[in-house]
């Protein structure tokens, strides 16, 4: 599998997404059955039953772990990358929400910089950085906006014992957004590999087509159980797919909405 493949696949919007992951198993699954039909005779298929039933459950334990094994990580990237943005919000909402305490006349052009640059900031995540993670590639274009940011609340100085102290909390929270922001930039590259997918596709196809070779009862069953699994094996990918990339799709699990807030900010 192409490594930009999975990529793509998790961009497409939800109703395509689904009907292909529906789809696209189940017909694989029929025209599988459909030549294992044609090749075999019923009788074959008996006579293969006990065998190929104890191989088969051999191949959902294969198959049930490959897919435990995706699920985990792709929900461990989710998970890492909506408690970074969680983290990196807070932040900036702590130093917005400080910003009227640097009160008084003399202060006034400082709490104006600080709101600029709190929406510089802003606007450069959600309107730069966030259609680079949308591709899938690095972005350093936030790098001046966040440098601004630093400067403009570090460089502040409180004329009151609450605002000198404030200001000591300023740096904890630019270091909570720091780190947040390093890791918010670099969740792309703790994504499932292509050698991981292939391997689930490779499990996948095998638990689909190997269902064919043992049997018994009438063939419409066997298409009907065919069709099951296959829409089983497709929703395991789709949603491997949407949480192993939770920046990609329409709609993406997760959006720019906190960034979009704070450049609101007046």
């Amino acid at each position: 599998m192409d490594m930009l493949l999975p990529h793509e696949l998790a961009a497409l919007p939800a109703w395509l997404g689904m009907l292909l992951a529906i789809t696209v198993p189940v017909v694989l699954a029929l025209m599988i059955g459909r030549v294992i039909f044609s090749l075999f005779t019923p009788q074959e298929f008996l006579a293969n039953a006990q065998v190929g039933a104890t191989k088969y459950g051999f191949i959902v334990e294969i198959y049930a772990v490959v897919a435990a094994l995706a699920l985990v990580g792709a929900w461990d990237t989710y998970q890492t990358a909506r408690d970074t943005l969680q983290k990196e919000a807070a932040g900036l909402y702590m130093l917005a929400h400080a910003v009227d305490t640097f009160d008084g006349p003399a202060l006034q052009p400082v709490r104006e910089e600080m709101r600029g640059a709190l929406r510089a900031y802003a606007s450069a995540v959600a309107e730069e950085d966030w259609p680079a993670m949308q591709a899938g590639i690095g972005s350093n274009a936030s790098d001046a906006a966040f440098s601004r940011l630093t400067r403009v609340f570090l460089d502040a100085d409180g004329e009151k014992p609450s605002q000198q102290v404030l200001q000591q909390k300023t740096g904890d929270w630019l270091g909570q957004v720091a780190e947040a922001r390093i890791a918010r930039l670099s969740v792309g590259s703790r994504t499932l590999s292509g050698l991981i997918w292939m391997l689930v596709l490779t499990t996948s196809v095998a638990v689909i087509a190997f269902q064919w070779f043992f049997g018994g009862g009438t063939a419409a069953m066997h298409y009907a159980m065919g069709a099951v699994i296959a829409v089983i094996v497709g929703s395991v990918l789709l949603v491997s797919l949407k949480l192993a990339y939770p920046f990609v799709g329409d709609p993406p699990l997760l959006t720019p909405r906190p960034f979009l807030a704070l450049m609101e900010i007046h």
